[in-house]
């Protein structure tokens, strides 16, 4: 993490732009250089939408909210609930469950 964020531990703002600019360009170029490999690999964006479907819709539905209220428990020193630890228990459940659907999509079982 420290990499990331070493800009900021420059003393003035023109370095820490500059910096951050040669930051935000090399993830850019690194993202596209990504989605053109993809593109030119796969022959069907079928796989990709069902594996952007399978990432969003869990993630959106399940994980997102489960891990938001056990953030904000922990954050405003809330008592242990029944649901905090249901909330953590959905969490560590769904969040392999997620995983295991879509690569169960590429294999032979």
């Amino acid at each position: 993490m420290e990499e990331i964020s070493s800009y900021m531990n420059v003393a003035s703002p023109e370095e820490k732009k500059k910096k951050a600019r040669y930051h935000f360009i090399a993830y850019t170029i690194g993202i596209y250089a990504v989605i053109i490999g993809l593109s030119l690999a796969l022959e069907s964006i079928e796989s990709v939408f069902n594996i952007i479907g399978a990432i969003c819709s869990t993630s959106i539905s399940i994980l997102m909210p489960t891990f938001f209220y056990v953030k904000l428990t922990q954050m405003r020193k809330q008592p242990k609930t029944f649901k905090y630890y249901l909330s953590i228990v959905l969490f560590c459940v769904m969040g392999p469950y997620a995983l295991f659907s879509i690569i169960a999509l590429y294999i032979d079982i």
